[in-house]
């Protein structure tokens, strides 16, 4: 906010003594060094009249500009200050009595010393407040979480969107699956959720969904049957006053999940067995390599065996063809 706004509000605000609180609050906005806190719980005019009560002196006098240059000075502490937007009144009041202890206190200690007192007590009664809910990522409207900020003066809300990031599933055309529509941070009592269903789509177009009907004793999971292809949606909260909106893509598979149970156990029995068997196979292997050699050794000394002595048969053989021939015949 700087001098273009002055200026506007030269054009736009007549001068007048009914508005000297609001130019008070204008040129005091337009300067940086004053902290904008001061400005959450009554004009300007107001501390006018606090440094008139305790000075005695007028808005023009070097004493009422001490006083107000005090005030704005020990207040910039409080610019940090935020709290839930429920005890925005409790903060006011808080605020509210350290001023006002001031005049109390004048005539018994210094301006600087009663100030310091003033706002070591806001400090002390904000310890007391209940603490603010953090806000969770990574969306939906939170309310708990929804603060007062002191230097703005403004209501806060966490700065996440309404929608959620597509969550994908994986499933098959006979698998009955559940889908919730939980949250992780506090929602009022009693707020109604609504299914919806876009079917062949992957999207977050709220114009492209159907409603779909839930389980009233449960409405916040969804039980679906033989699944198809397509984003379901969850919305808590009224249609035109949503808390979070959530949304699941169903990536699905023409498979059976017979199957795939067969598969997965069948997996499992292999990578069970050799987790539980693991020092048994080099030695169960050592035992085979052996008796896979012995085997052919086996095979081979009995193949010799067998040819020696077809050997020796033949050699007989032939030798009492020789003796059986006629003299003649030598």
């Amino acid at each position: 906010m700087g001098w273009w706004f002055l200026a506007l509000m030269l054009v736009l605000v007549p001068w007048h003594t009914r508005n000297l609180s609001l130019w008070l609050w204008v040129l005091m906005s337009c300067f940086p060094e004053v902290n904008p806190c001061l400005l959450c719980f009554g004009p300007p005019i107001q501390r006018a009249r606090l440094c008139h009560e305790i000075t005695g002196a007028f808005a023009d006098e070097l004493r009422h500009k001490k006083c107000i240059e005090a005030i704005v000075e020990a207040s910039k502490p409080l610019a940090s200050v935020t709290v839930a937007s429920g005890q925005r009144e409790e903060l006011r009041e808080i605020v509210m009595d350290a001023m006002y202890s001031l005049e109390e206190r004048w005539g018994k200690k210094s301006l600087n010393k009663s100030l310091q007192e003033a706002v070591s007590t806001i400090w002390k009664k904000l310890s007391q407040l209940e603490k603010v809910p953090a806000c969770v990522p990574p969306c939906g409207f939170q309310q708990a979480a929804r603060v007062f900020q002191c230097a703005t003066c403004r209501f806060m809300d966490c700065q996440f969107a309404l929608d959620c990031p597509v969550q994908d599933l994986w499933t098959y055309t006979d698998e009955t699956i559940v889908l919730r529509c939980n949250v992780p941070f506090h929602i009022p009592p009693g707020v109604p959720i609504t299914w919806m269903f876009a079917p062949n789509l992957r999207t977050q177009d709220m114009a492209l969904f159907k409603e779909v009907k839930g389980n009233p004793e449960k409405p916040f999971s969804l039980t679906i049957e033989e699944p198809a292809p397509g984003t379901v949606a969850c919305r808590l909260g009224e249609p035109t006053k949503p808390i979070i909106r959530k949304f699941f893509y169903l990536n699905v598979s023409e498979g059976s999940v017979e199957e795939e149970k067969g598969l997965q156990t069948l997996f499992s029995t292999v990578l069970n067995w050799d987790d539980e068997t693991p020092t048994h196979i080099p030695y169960l292997g050592l035992a085979l390599g052996f008796g896979s050699m012995a085997f052919i050794l086996l095979l081979m000394a009995s193949w010799q065996c067998l040819s020696v002595h077809q050997m020796r048969r033949r050699r007989g053989h032939q030798g009492t063809q020789e003796d059986s021939r006629p003299l003649d015949s030598v």
